[in-house]
C-alpha cells in the first residue's frame, strides 16, 4: 500500500474503531441490558431501516468481501453464480421467517433453541440441534477472526502483521458487543451496510464506467486465462446448484439472523426488509465477482487468493483523487463487515452458551440478569480461545465458509419445515436430523466431500429431509391400512 493510502486508510479506520466504541457504551443507556430479551434482541422492537441494514451487514461478511473476490479470480466467469447465492437465501427467509417472527413475539423466544423446544419437545434434538448450531458459528467466527488478519496485513502492505490485525480487532468487538448487546450491533451495522453501498457501488463505476469496458475486460481475460471465460462443463453446473441450495437453505438458518427475525418489530417490517434485501446481492456479490474478474488482468495468476481486494485496492489508490477516495471508504467498508459479522456471531453464541447450556443445566431457573452476565463472561472466554486458533490459520476463508454451511444445513429442516408443516413429528425431526448428520459424517470420513459435484452437506440434507417425511408419513400409512391375516386364520 502507498504511504498516502496507509494513512488515510489509517485514519478512517482508526476513527470507525472510536465510533464503534462510543455506540457501545451510547446503547447502553437506552435499555437496562440486564434481561436476555433486551441483551440478545434489542427489546424485541427493531424497525424496518435498522433491520435491513443489520440483515444486510450481516450476511455480507469477511467470506463475501475477501472470499468471493478470490474465488473469482481463481474460477473466472463461472463465479458469476455466487450473485445468486445471496438471493436464495432471502428465498428461503420468506418460506418461513415471517411466521416464526409472530411466534417468537408471542412466546418470547431468545435463542434458536427456543424454538425447537416449543415446537418439538425434546431436550435431546434441543441439544443436538444446539451442538451442530455452536460448531457452525464458531467455525464462522474463526472466519471473521481470519479475515481481520488478512485485511490488516493486506491493506496495510504487510506494515501491520497478520497477528496484531486479529488481536486488535477483535478486541474492539468484544468491548462494543459486551457493552451494548444487540443494539450496539445494530447501530453500527447501519454505519457498514451505508458504507459498503456507497464505497463498492462508486467504485465498479469508477474502474468499470461503462459496457464497452467489460468488452474490453472479457476479452483480455479471454486472451490470457481462456479457461476462465469458458462455458461451464456439467459438473461445474451441478456444483452450482449444489452450492445455492446449501447456501440458501443454511444462509437462512444462521443462528444471528435467526435472532434478527425474532428481534423485527413485527412481521410486515420483516417483509419490507426481505423485499430489498432481495435486490441487494446485484451491488454487493455482483460487485465482488467483478473485482475477481478484473484481478485476472491486473495481478499474477499466482498471487494469494484471499489477497486478491486489498491488492487492487492498493493498485487502484494512485490512479486519481476518485479512486483513492472510493478506496479508503471500501478499505473502511472491508473491516467494518468483517467486524459487524463477528460482533453478530459472538452475540449468538453467547446467548446459546448462556441461556440453552449453562442456563439449561448449571444455573437452571437462574434470573436472566445472572445469565446475562454469564453471556458476557463467555464471550471473552470464546473469543480468547479462537483468537488463538485463528494466530495460525489452515484452511482458506470460502474452505471455512463451505464447512460451517454443511453442518448448519442439517439444522434447516428443524426450522423451515417445522414452522411450514404442522404434521412433522419430533420422531421425524430426530430422525431426519440423525441421518442427516450421519451421511455427512460418513462420506468425509471416506474422503468424499463432494460426490458428483454435490457436496456432502447438500446429499445430507436430501437424506434429513427424506426421513423427515418417510418418518412422518409412514405411521399414518399403517394405521390406514389392515393387517393382512394368513388364508384360513
Amino acid at each position: 500500500m502507498s504511504p498516502s493510502l496507509a494513512i488515510g486508510a489509517g485514519a478512517a479506520v482508526g476513527l470507525y474503531l472510536a465510533v464503534l466504541v462510543s455506540v457501545g457504551y451510547a446503547t447502553r443507556r437506552r435499555g437496562a441490558q440486564t434481561g436476555l430479551g433486551d441483551f440478545y434482541l434489542a427489546g424485541r422492537n427493531l424497525g424496518g431501516f435498522v433491520l435491513l441494514l443489520t440483515l444486510y451487514a450481516t450476511q455480507y461478511s469477511g467470506n463475501t468481501l475477501l472470499g468471493y473476490p478470490g474465488e473469482a479470480f481463481r474460477i473466472g466467469y463461472a463465479w458469476v453464480m455466487s450473485v445468486g447465492f445471496m438471493m436464495a437465501i432471502i428465498v428461503v427467509y420468506l418460506i418461513f421467517a415471517p411466521r416464526l417472527q409472530r411466534l417468537a413475539r408471542r412466546h418470547r423466544f431468545v435463542t434458536p433453541g427456543d424454538w425447537i423446544t416449543h415446537r418439538f419437545h425434546s431436550p435431546s434434538l434441543t441439544l443436538i440441534a444446539n451442538v451442530l448450531l455452536v460448531l457452525a458459528i464458531s467455525n464462522y467466527l474463526l472466519a471473521q477472526l481470519m479475515a481481520m488478519g488478512h485485511v490488516t496485513e493486506g491493506l496495510s502492505g504487510g506494515a501491520v502483521p497478520y497477528w496484531v490485525g486479529v488481536v486488535l480487532l477483535t478486541l474492539v468487538v468484544i468491548v462494543y458487543e459486551t457493552v451494548g448487546g444487540m443494539r450496539a450491533v445494530a447501530w453500527t451495522d447501519c454505519v457498514q451496510g451505508i458504507m459498503l453501498l456507497v464505497g463498492l457501488a462508486g467504485l465498479l463505476l469508477a474502474v468499470v464506467p461503462t459496457p464497452a469496458h467489460l468488452t474490453e475486460l472479457t476479452l483480455a481475460v479471454a486472451a490470457e486465462s481462456p479457461e476462465k471465460v469458458a462455458v461451464p462443463a456439467w459438473g461445474v453446473s451441478r456444483n452450482w446448484l449444489s452450492t445455492l441450495l446449501l447456501i440458501g437453505f443454511s444462509g437462512a438458518v444462521y443462528p444471528h439472523a435467526i435472532q434478527r427475525i425474532y428481534a423485527a418489530r413485527d412481521a410486515a417490517t420483516l417483509k419490507r426488509a426481505f423485499s430489498v434485501m432481495v435486490f441487494l446481492p446485484l451491488v454487493t456479490t455482483g460487485v465482488m465477482f467483478m473485482v475477481g474478474i478484473l484481478a485476472i488482468r491486473e495481478l499474477s495468476a499466482t498471487g494469494d487468493a484471499d489477497q486478491v481486494m486489498p491488492a487492487l485496492l492498493t493498485a487502484w489508490s494512485g490512479r486519481s483523487v476518485l479512486l483513492y477516495l472510493l478506496c479508503v471508504v471500501v478499505i473502511t467498508a472491508v473491516v467494518a463487515a468483517v467486524m459487524s459479522t463477528a460482533d453478530s456471531v459472538l452475540l449468538s453464541l453467547s446467548s446459546i452458551l448462556a441461556k440453552d447450556v449453562v442456563g439449561g443445566t448449571l444455573l437452571e431457573g437462574a434470573p436472566e440478569e445472572r445469565l446475562t452476565r454469564i453471556g458476557k463472561l463467555l464471550s471473552w472466554v470464546v473469543v480468547g480461545v479462537l483468537v488463538l486458533v485463528a494466530l495460525s490459520p489452515r484452511v482458506t476463508l470460502w474452505g471455512l465458509t463451505e464447512i460451517k454451511m454443511e453442518i448448519l444445513a442439517q439444522v434447516a429442516p428443524l426450522f423451515v419445515l417445522g414452522v411450514t408443516w404442522r404434521r412433522l413429528t419430533t420422531t421425524a425431526a430426530l430422525s431426519g436430523m440423525l441421518a442427516g448428520c450421519a451421511t455427512y459424517a460418513g462420506l468425509l470420513l471416506v474422503g468424499r466431500p463432494q460426490v458428483w459435484d454435490i457436496h456432502a452437506g447438500v446429499l445430507g440434507l436430501g437424506v434429513n429431509v427424506a426421513a423427515c417425511v418417510i418418518v412422518t408419513l409412514l405411521p399414518a400409512r399403517i394405521a390406514a391400512s389392515p393387517i393382512e391375516r394368513p388364508a384360513g386364520s
